[in-house]
C-alpha cells in the first residue's frame, strides 16, 4: 500500500498538469474546459493527462464533469502536504541545513509542512544574548505559555515568574543541567513559580537539543547547529493554527518522558 501511494505521489509530481489537476479538483469538481483555461492549455493536451488519474482511481467523470474519488482525494491531500512541506523547507532551508534536526520525532518531520508561514526572526550582534524582543512581546499577549529549555538564560526566570503572577498558564521542561542551574542562581524565583496553581515544571529524561514556546497564538522553536552549539541567535516562528497544533504535539512528545518537579 505504502509504495502504491509513492507511486501516486510520484505520478503527480512529475507533471505539472497532473499535479495542478488534482490540486483543483480537491477544491471542487470543474468541467474540462474549466480545467483547460485554468492550466492556459487545450483540452487535447489536458484530456491525456485526466485520463492517467482515471486509469489510477483519482478521478471520475460524470456528465461531463470531473471530480475526485474518495481515494483520489485522500491522494490529493498527500500531495499537498507534500507540496507545502517543501515550501516551509525551501524558504528557509539555510536553517534546516544549518541545524541538528534530530531532536525533532520523525512523526512531526513527516508533517513539516504544518509550520506554514513561518518566518525567522534574528537578534542583531550586539543583542544577541538578550531575549528575543518580538519573543517577549508575544508570549506577553498569550493566555498560555508551554516552554522547553535546554540553555540557561538568567532572564528568563523572572519573566515566567512574571507572566505566571499575572495569571497565565505556564509548564516548563528542563533539562537536568538547566534545572540545576536555575535552583543554584534562582532559587527564590524558583520556589514562588512552583508555589503558584497555575504553574507546572518538569525535568527531560530525554536529551533535549532545542529550545521552543507554544502559546495560543504562535510557536517558536530554535536549535543546535550541527557542532553541537546552540544558536541563541534564530528563532523560526507561526501564528498559524496548525504550527501551534504541532508544536503542542511537540511539547507532549517531551512532556511524557519528563518528571515533574513538585518543590525546589
Amino acid at each position: 500500500m505504502r509504495k502504491n501511494i509513492q507511486r501516486l505521489l510520484k505520478l503527480l509530481a512529475n507533471s505539472e498538469k497532473r499535479g495542478r489537476i488534482a490540486l483543483m479538483l480537491a477544491e471542487r469538481p470543474r468541467s474540462l474546459a474549466e480545467l483547460s483555461k485554468k492550466l492556459g492549455s487545450s483540452s487535447s493536451n489536458v484530456l491525456p493527462q485526466i485520463r492517467k488519474l482515471e486509469r489510477k482511481g483519482l478521478v471520475k467523470a460524470d456528465d461531463g464533469t470531473y471530480s475526485l474519488t474518495e481515494f483520489g482525494k485522500l491522494i490529493a491531500e498527500l500531495f499537498s502536504g507534500f507540496l507545502s512541506g517543501i515550501e516551509v523547507i525551501e524558504r528557509h532551508k539555510n536553517f534546516w541545513i544549518e541545524h541538528d534536526i534530530s531532536c525533532i520525532p520523525d512523526h512531526l518531520l513527516r508533517r513539516i509542512h504544518e509550520l506554514q508561514g513561518c518566518h525567522i526572526i534574528e537578534n542583531p550582534p550586539e543583542s544577541i544574548y538578550e531575549p528575543h524582543k518580538e519573543f517577549v512581546e508575544n508570549i506577553g499577549s498569550s493566555t498560555f505559555v508551554y516552554g522547553i529549555s535546554s540553555v540557561y538564560h538568567p532572564a528568563y526566570p523572572k519573566i515566567f515568574l512574571d507572566l505566571a503572577k499575572s495569571g497565565k498558564d505556564i509548564n516548563l521542561i528542563l533539562t537536568e543541567r538547566v534545572f540545576d542551574k536555575v535552583k543554584k542562581k534562582n532559587s527564590r524565583e524558583l520556589e514562588e513559580y512552583l508555589s503558584l496553581e497555575n504553574t507546572a515544571m518538569h525535568v527531560s529524561k530525554k536529551e533535549v537539543k532545542l529550545a521552543m514556546v507554544v502559546t495560543d497564538k504562535f510557536f517558536s522553536i530554535s536549535l543546535y547547529f550541527k557542532n553541537g552549539i546552540y544558536d541563541s541567535s534564530r528563532d523560526l516562528i507561526s501564528f498559524s493554527k496548525t504550527a501551534i497544533l504541532w508544536g503542542r504535539e511537540l511539547f507532549e512528545y517531551y512532556l511524557n518522558t519528563s518528571r515533574e518537579i513538585k518543590s525546589p
